[in-house]
């Protein structure tokens, strides 16, 4: 079931996943289940000066995976995700990224440049295949950012690190499309700048999504040996109920 941020649903949803926190998503990523390494006895807690990464959510990504059963799962496990963070009060501060160029001449990549294999196929911010897919909700209200970026890593060529900076951030949770691309990227350079890293397992896909292995070993093995926490989508949202209240 698909929560939206104006259903009495999400309240359910917050209500019953706050004593729900588990070792394993709440989808089967190719029979290979990802496991949390935060205990399922241990309360969580991303304090207040925390931030919601949501990473390359655009059509052209999404919609590679979006008609297999595990798009579905990381459609609606994101989406849930989103509409969570946006009901808190106060929502804290949530970040999205868009990959696109300036023009159609797309300055900021040439032929030599590794990214333009993969964005190279990508235009401007007007192209519908460059916009958020729509079933993530961008709150401008809530003071929601959208930021561009033209490599691998969230924060390359635009302010997130200012961002982050100027908040005060300490806390990162990482959502994305794809594990080996943009979150692998993120979480080890944020992780670097001293942040405390999280990644929602659930929220994250591999393409093609079947390919397990690779998800399952960025999951399992890379990440934790940062090291990094990944959490489930149960953990991520109960959390919520026992952070903030957000400042930044």
């Amino acid at each position: 079931m698909r929560t939206t941020l104006f259903t009495a649903a999400l309240t359910g949803l917050l209500s019953s996943t706050a004593a729900q926190s588990t070792t394993t998503p709440g989808y089967d990523d190719c029979n290979n289940t990802i496991s949390s390494t935060v205990p399922a006895n241990k309360t969580l807690s991303f304090g207040q000066h925390y931030a919601v990464l949501n990473l390359d959510l655009i059509n052209a990504l999404v919609s590679s995976v979006a008609t297999t059963s595990e798009g579905e799962s990381f459609i609606s496990n994101t989406a849930d995700w989103i509409n969570a963070v946006h009901a808190q009060t106060p929502a804290p501060l949530s970040i999205f990224t868009r990959i696109f160029f300036s023009n159609s001449h797309k300055p900021e990549i040439g032929p030599a440049t590794p990214f333009a294999q993969v964005g190279g196929a990508l235009g401007t911010a007007s192209s519908n295949m460059t916009a958020i897919y729509p079933a993530f909700y961008v709150n401008d209200t809530a003071g929601d950012v959208v930021l561009q970026k033209t490599r691998y890593y969230a924060g390359a060529g635009n302010g997130l690190e200012e961002i982050l900076r100027a908040q005060q951030i300490d806390t990162v949770i990482l959502s994305g499309i794809r594990t080996s691309g943009v979150i692998l990227s993120t979480a080890y350079r944020l992780f670097d700048l001293d942040y405390k890293v999280y990644v929602i397992a659930n929220n994250t896909i591999e393409t093609p999504p079947n390919t397990p292995d690779i998800n399952t070993n960025i999951l399992e093995g890379i990440l934790p040996k940062v090291p990094i926490d990944v959490i489930t989508i149960e953990q991520a949202i109960a959390a919520l109920k026992v952070s903030g209240p957000a400042v930044y």
